[in-house]
């Protein structure tokens, strides 16, 4: 059996050479990770596509970029598009967190209605996907790589070039800053 670092390097040096069955080896263990990755930081379907292709042609333009000395193949492809995320979010301002004062405003937020009891499953993963959004993007990184993507803090600190105690710590807050916000929400006690 090979370690999925070795077989990683292979694949990409195969990709190099052209190989388009290790190019679809890639884009088939890495795409689905790449594109929850995406779409959880936007909360756009569609950016979360234009991500992972950005993502992937970036790896067939230059596939010698990649280099395991630094880490492995999954730590590069996120931090492309990581790196992708945050210039589309600063060109196209889809980093604007939803101010409290437009939730005072909605009757479905107002103090005295439980919103526990009147929201189906849907309605409040909804809200909890707007509150993810809702986090500054660091934060929100921490989030759902160890969350939602399930990687340890090595994985995550390797990706977003920090350390592991950082990742703890981004993580820690964005817990509190979610519990906070669902609580303000009357959606969690």
């Amino acid at each position: 059996m090979t370690d999925a670092k070795g077989d990683d390097q292979e694949l990409v040096r195969q990709l190099a050479k052209g190989n388009q069955a290790a190019f679809h080896t890639c884009y088939e263990r890495y795409q689905g990770p790449i594109f929850r990755f995406a779409w959880h930081m936007s909360g756009n379907h569609t950016t979360a596509e234009e991500v992972t292709q950005e993502v992937f042609l970036q790896l067939i333009r230059k596939p010698q970029k990649f280099d395991p000395a630094k880490g492995t193949l999954a730590g590069y492809l996120f931090g492309i598009a990581r790196n992708v995320m945050h210039r589309l979010m600063t060109t196209s301002f889809m980093d604007i967190p939803l101010e409290d004062e437009e939730l005072k405003d909605d009757p479905a937020f107002a103090a005295d209605f439980d919103v526990l009891s009147e929201l189906d499953r849907r309605e409040r993963l909804e809200l909890l996907r707007k509150s993810v959004l809702a986090l500054p993007g660091t934060y929100r990184e921490a989030l759902i790589l160890c969350e939602l993507e399930e990687m340890s803090y090595p994985q995550a600190a390797a990706i977003l070039n920090c350390a592991e105690g950082t990742v703890a710590s981004r993580l820690h807050r964005a817990r509190a800053m979610l519990k906070s916000r669902l609580q303000a929400m009357r959606c969690v006690r």
